[in-house]
């Protein structure tokens, strides 16, 4: 008969709600990384293995994300130091912003960005860390296009020239068109990975390596904000009212444009927000809005992306569906319908195009040019 091990004591403690909610921010993080769940006594042993880290700071950023977000950001335009954690916060949100609205390949991270992503990563690879607990290099290559030869080395024989060989050729795929592979979106993982595994040894350096790569990380990162917040990274409007809303600055109007009978009006609303109106011919002349930042986004890049020459050809997106096909006279044409309310329409081909071409030229116009780009500052690359 063998003998029982003893058991383990159970110990329960009380804990106050604001550290239950950093145990709950830094459970998300670590699941992040593992891509499973974790229970809270685990972020719980690991809160208080890292207590002198940078973690605690990102975790502590993390409870009031969009103050912290807009606050780095007011940051990195007057060229302010970010501590590592920041950077970190940032990275985050980079990976939560490719890692959503992939379920179609026309929501997912465009080749561009995912390619800036990579970028940055080289240039905080490149600068000095201190030797990690764990060898990183075989987890940065799980996420990338290896090859069979690499595929076979053993976890340890993996070296810092691996790593930028093959985030060179990745590069190299994304930006060429010819190029037809899967999106590595998980790739975006690896500077999230590093930021918060490893310590870097200069934070000046590390700010060097990253500033010039801010632009693009932003998008993602407030992509990445959109996606699990479902608001814009905006100031909050102040509660005060009477005399000091005349201080604020009033938006100009933008304009109209007209093409086949349809005319396109661009409403303003709050804040920086503004809405297409697409008013349709006839006696009634209905108008349908495309609300909000995401829709007008998606919406645009429908009109660009859906091939008309096939007979039958699909584009589908987050909010919209689009497919091409024969009309009941034998005309070609392309249908629409909106996901979300189930609103359809179907259109001659020449009607498309005239709302093509009506939504290219609002966008090159300078005042819609300036409003658009104020939106994407707050929602990202969406």
């Amino acid at each position: 008969m063998t003998e029982r091990s003893p058991q383990q004591p159970v110990i329960s403690i009380r804990i106050s709600e604001e550290l239950r909610e950093r145990l709950d921010k830094l459970k998300q993080m670590m699941e992040l990384r593992s891509g499973g769940n974790v229970s809270t006594s685990e972020a719980a042993k690991q809160l208080l293995e890292s207590a002198k880290d940078d973690r605690i700071e990102v975790v502590s950023l993390l409870l009031e994300p969009t103050e912290s977000l807009l606050r780095v950001r007011k940051k990195l335009e007057e060229r302010v130091t970010l501590s590592q954690a920041e950077w970190t916060l940032i990275a985050y949100y980079c990976t939560q912003g490719a890692e959503s609205f992939s379920t179609t390949e026309q929501g997912q991270l465009s080749h561009e960005s995912l390619a800036e992503m990579l970028e940055a990563f080289l240039a905080a690879y490149d600068v000095p860390r201190r030797k990690s607990r764990i060898a990183l290099d075989w987890v940065y290559l799980q996420t990338l296009p290896t090859e069979k030869t690499e595929a076979f080395k053993d976890v340890e024989a993996y070296t810092k020239d691996d790593v930028k060989r093959v985030v060179n050729r990745t590069i190299r795929m994304l930006r060429n068109p010819a190029q037809k592979r899967r999106r590595p979106i998980l790739a975006v993982r690896n500077l999230y990975t590093m930021l918060d595994d490893e310590k870097f040894s200069n934070i000046e350096k590390l700010n060097d390596a990253l500033w010039p790569h801010w632009p693009p990380l932003w998008k993602v990162c407030a992509r990445g904000h959109y996606a699990l917040h479902r608001k814009p990274l905006r100031e909050k409007p102040s509660a005060e009212g009477g005399d000091d809303d005349f201080e604020v600055p009033i938006q100009r109007g933008l304009p109209s444009f007209e093409e086949g009978g349809y005319r396109l009006d661009l409403v303003r609303g709050e804040g920086n927000e503004f809405a297409p109106y697409l008013r349709f011919p006839g006696a009634l002349a209905p108008r349908y809005p495309v609300i909000g930042c995401p829709r007008i986004a998606e919406f645009r890049r429908m009109l660009e992306l859906l091939n008309l020459e096939p007979v039958m050809e699909q584009w589908k997106g987050y909010y919209y569906t689009a497919w091409t096909g024969t009309m009941e006279n034998e005309e070609r044409g392309v249908s629409f319908r909106a996901r979300e309310n189930g609103i359809s329409f179907s259109f001659p081909m020449d009607d498309w195009n005239a709302i093509r071409s009506l939504f290219q030229r609002a966008w090159q116009s300078p005042e819609v040019v300036g409003a658009w780009k104020a939106l994407v500052q707050e929602y990202g690359e969406l």
